[in-house]
């Protein structure tokens, strides 16, 4: 995924990524996003996109390297409202292992969500950079829950970043599990022993 491509001015890009975006570039995610809710990733063109925004297909790549680089602006940009989102519902809960299993149950229900709008091949195509936006933006929001844990001795003190990476993986793997048998449904468990596992 590359993120280095500067051409673009304007608007913030979500995440921190550094890249900013004119509103050109921004309508050319907007109609993508649009496009990828109606069809699916695979079928969304970039031909379809310059159509409709009666551009040329040059002219998307003068903002964006390609398919991927645009359907990551718009994952992050999901991811980070998700995440603001995130935050504020579990704001008001009793302490911080309450606050990790439900944004453990919250990750668990959007995967959920998304095996079961995607085929398995269109999932494992936008897998990638959706784990990425969203171990992102759920990540550091899970950091800062274990974090708070370790300072008020709820939790057994440790590294932080490092409790955030392998309950991201345990999480990535279990939705790789759940994606390729959606019956397959042992989020309670997996929630428990996460939690086990931080305390």
């Amino acid at each position: 995924m590359s993120f280095h491509h500067g051409n673009c001015k304007g608007n913030e890009f979500p995440l921190g990524m550094g890249r900013h975006m004119n509103a050109l570039a921004q309508q050319i995610v907007d109609v993508f996003e649009h496009a990828v809710n109606g069809s699916g990733y695979d079928k969304t063109t970039l031909d379809q996109v310059a159509r409709e925004l009666k551009i040329s297909k040059k002219t998307i790549y003068v903002h964006f390297d390609g398919k991927r680089d645009i359907y990551a602006h718009v994952v992050a940009r999901q991811a980070l409202q998700y995440k603001a989102q995130l935050a504020a519902s579990v704001a008001a809960l009793p302490g911080h292992t309450a606050r990790v299993e439900a944004v453990v149950r919250s990750v668990l229900d959007m995967g959920r969500t998304h095996v079961e709008k995607t085929s398995e091949k269109e999932w494992l195509h936008e897998y990638e950079v959706a784990a990425d936006a969203f171990r992102k933006a759920t990540g550091d929001l899970l950091r800062e829950f274990v974090q708070g844990g370790m300072d008020s001795g709820e939790f057994r003190a440790g590294d932080a970043v490092l409790v955030e990476k392998m309950v991201a993986a345990m999480i990535v793997e279990y939705l790789v599990l759940v994606n390729a048998d959606p019956s397959y449904d042992r989020d309670a468990e997996l929630t428990r022993r996460i939690s086990g596992f931080i305390n």
